[in-house]
């Protein structure tokens, strides 16, 4: 925890807050990113808060689930704060506004609050609170809260307009009419979002509120907080809302939305990030790659934009497959490792370790795009073929007594190779189709369904050289018996 006294004056100190509701999103990491990039240009402070307030939505892990997410991405906060361990504070607060006259006790009942919003739908109003304690005898108020429960209510302006200011919209200006008097605490102690936000935001000396557009229509109850409590407020920068290619709000219909997801289908770290910065942020019209070093020097909270982002999953495609082309093979390695751990039972990953991830990395890496096509390309090295007829292994050739030439033949070739190079095993086998006066298909594409009967395989050269010369003849004859 930090103190007052640590912070550096005009330092840039920006917050990540994240409620543990469940697996973070692609808009929570986004706002984790802009807001973690800022304070690495600025040389400030990343600031991560957990809004755990509601209780009744918490998950488990759920706090967990967001370290996680920030650290998978390589976003190390510097502080670290948890709400529900901060309620003196907010009491205190909440209590400061009472005794000022702008804020006070509302012991409104579920019902009564239900029933005064069936009448005002019958009536077509607004539904809203009606204020009905707002004038409330202060003794009798205090006398009540000793032995009944009841909320807090913020003393909203009821005329006249509230200014605000958005760093990318500029000035904003809401009618106070159509502010109703919020809840600051709630009947169980704990501050609402609203509340919570504006304390923190201000004891923890954050410099610049960079949030989802979603909360833009709460600005003017912020900015209210903030001016009955005389305290400056900071810059606020509400962030671009992330659209579904159909111009609608991003959800599960539309594929993949929380973190987990992605990892689980196989998007690496770079790839991921270098994307998220581009929904909402552009350096220039042309420049699409960076790096995360590269984006720590030149992000620029000027550059984002107030359009709607369009999430084009096709796009993380590309952009994941570029990078699982353009990574060192060492490091390529290593996320396949993890990956494949983390994909399939025991037993298999006890087999497909005793390969060599840097050569499943090389026979992959061309032709993957995520992470899950490199599990899907190397699934014969842990499944063996089985064949339910011989119609599945003579069917690239002209016949069975061409298919069991082929098999035979390849045996004996190989079986005389000492060099299982793929360069080496690329000259053998075309050599052997020359002879044989074969097209591709009967030799290659044979010896592709004998060595991995899957519809989509790397070449057959690198299957046989990772697999090694003898796991690659068991496999052939095996074949040439069940014919």
């Amino acid at each position: 925890m930090t103190t007052d006294k640590n912070i550096l004056m005009n330092e840039t100190r920006v917050r990540y807050a994240p409620s543990p509701t469940g697996d973070p999103h692609i808009g929570n990491l986004r706002s984790a990113i802009f807001n973690w990039l800022f304070a690495k240009k600025e040389n400030g402070k990343f600031i991560l808060r957990i809004e755990d307030t509601d209780q009744s939505r918490i998950v488990k892990n759920g706090i967990e689930k967001q370290q996680e997410a920030l650290l998978w991405l390589g976003m190390q906060w510097d502080e670290l704060y948890i709400q529900s361990e901060r309620k003196s504070i907010y009491a205190k607060y909440s209590q400061k506004l009472i005794e000022e006259d702008k804020a006070y006790r509302c012991y409104a009942t579920e019902e009564e609050l239900d029933e005064l919003r069936q009448k005002q739908k019958s009536e077509k109003k607004i539904t809203r609170y009606d204020g009905r304690y707002r004038d409330y005898d202060k003794e009798k108020s205090l006398s009540r809260s000793k032995k009944e429960p009841y909320v807090i209510r913020f003393k909203s302006p009821q005329n006249g307009e509230t200014q605000c200011f958005d760093k990318i919209r500029g000035g904003i200006t809401f009618n106070n009419k159509e502010l109703d008097d919020f809840v600051i605490i709630k009947s169980d102690g704990f501050p609402t979002y609203h509340f919570a936000n504006v304390v923190d935001d201000h004891l923890m000396k954050i410099s610049h509120v960079m949030r989802a557009e979603e909360w833009l229509p709460s600005l003017p109850k912020h900015v209210n907080i903030y001016n009955a409590l005389g305290w400056e407020m900071p810059t606020f920068v509400h962030l671009p809302m992330i659209l579904a290619p159909d111009k609608t709000k991003l959800s599960k219909r539309h594929g993949a939305t929380s973190v987990q997801d992605f990892i689980d289908q196989g998007y690496i770290k770079p790839a991921m990030f270098n994307f998220l910065v581009l929904l909402g942020w552009a350096f220039d019209d042309k420049t699409e790659q960076f790096t995360i070093n590269e984006l720590k020097n030149i992000f620029d909270i000027n550059k984002i934009s107030k359009s709607p982002a369009i999430f084009n999953k096709e796009k993380l495609d590309w952009f994941n497959g570029k990078y699982i082309r353009e990574i060192n093979t060492n490091e390529l390695a290593k996320e396949i490792s993890i990956f494949f751990e983390n994909s399939i039972e025991p037993n298999n990953f006890n087999i497909i370790s005793s390969y060599d991830f840097k050569k499943i990395a090389n026979m992959v890496k061309e032709r993957s795009k995520t992470l899950n096509d490199s599990l899907i390309l190397s699934e014969f090295l842990f499944k063996k073929p089985k064949f339910e007829s011989k119609e599945e292994i003579i069917t690239m050739c002209e016949s069975d007594d061409q298919c069991k030439l082929v098999l035979e033949k390849s045996f004996k070739l190989l079986s005389d190779t000492k060099d299982f190079s793929i360069s080496n095993l690329q000259n053998k086998l075309k050599k052997l189709m020359d002879d044989l006066n074969l097209k591709p298909k009967q030799v290659l594409g044979t010896l592709r369904i004998v060595i991995t009967n899957q519809k989509i395989s790397p070449p057959i050269f690198d299957c046989l050289n990772i697999l090694e010369k003898e796991e690659s003849l068991i496999r052939i004859q095996t074949a040439i018996d069940y014919l």
